[in-house]
């Protein structure tokens, strides 16, 4: 297969205004981004590092990662829409992950602008605060995958919502009617083309149409560990960027999360760094 550049951007915890940009690599289960070695507890930072995991086993191109460090005052959010829009006739990838970033319309809306005038037109990939802030915006439809949870689907289906934080009264719904949910975000153009909606089963969708439902191996130990969403969102992108389509990526992505799970085996102790180094064993079941 063909493999594809990808283009990772978001926040992690930190004090230091400056951003981190660089090719990131992954060596001896540690993260870098250039020389700088960054913690992967969760977050953006898992997800890079998944993705990194999916594109080494596949033969893939590392990612070149925007970093902000950003603990809510915004700044950090901030340099990387700005980044982005400074640097837009520097940025000729085919696939953009954007991930953690406290929302500013204004400034996203500068983002789209300047994606837009890349040509061919990247794939658009968003979880977390990329997705509220292109929801928020009124500018979802213009992405090709989210990647909610069950709490954030409920938010991208209430049309009135600015943050999840003020979703309405959908929450009896998650796991008893997703289907509805799915329908209220695309009747209301709040939703990417795709979406992966993340649970106890994952549900894989184009439109309203539910494509692929994964629940097996179900491993109720994942549930408490942090990141288990985030290393879903890298391994999507990083099969993406080995040429899989959307579907197929977020299926293999959804299986092999729950398989590095189950091979990790893991307790109350356990770290997203334990589920992320399974991943290539995760990929071999999935994919042989």
């Amino acid at each position: 297969m063909m493999t594809k550049s990808i283009l990772l951007a978001g926040t992690i915890p930190g004090n230091d205004t400056s951003l981190l940009t660089g090719t990131a690599t992954f060596e001896n289960n540690r993260l870098f981004i250039g020389k700088a070695e960054v913690p992967m507890n969760r977050g953006t930072a898992a997800m890079i590092a998944a993705v990194c995991k999916t594109v080494q086993h596949l033969n893939g191109q590392m990612p070149y990662c925007v970093l902000g460090n950003d603990i809510g005052t915004k700044i950090g959010s901030r340099n990387v829409y700005r980044y982005l829009v400074k640097n837009r006739k520097n940025l000729p990838y085919d696939i953009f992950g954007l991930h953690y970033i406290i929302p500013d319309i204004g400034l996203h809306n500068q983002v789209m602008t300047a994606i837009r005038k890349i040509d061919p037109k990247p794939v658009l990939v968003a979880d977390a605060g990329f997705m509220y802030v292109a929801k928020a915006a009124g500018m979802a439809a213009n992405y090709d995958l989210f990647l909610p949870d069950l709490g954030e689907l409920a938010f991208l289906a209430d049309e009135k919502a600015a943050h999840p934080a003020y979703t309405r009264g959908f929450l009896t719904k998650l796991e008893t009617d997703p289907q509805d949910l799915i329908q209220k975000a695309v009747m209301f153009n709040n939703t990417a083309r795709n979406l992966c909606v993340k649970g106890k089963t994952d549900y894989i969708c184009r439109g309203t149409e539910i494509l692929e439902t994964v629940s097996s191996p179900a491993v109720e130990e994942l549930e408490p560990i942090g990141g288990t969403g985030d290393t879903i969102t890298g391994m999507a992108v990083g099969l993406i960027g080995c040429g899989y389509n959307i579907t197929e990526a977020c299926t293999v992505a959804c299986r092999a999360n729950r398989e590095a799970g189950k091979i990790t085996g893991p307790s109350p102790a356990s770290q997203i760094s334990d589920i992320i180094s399974n991943i290539p064993d995760a990929l071999k079941v999935q994919l042989n």
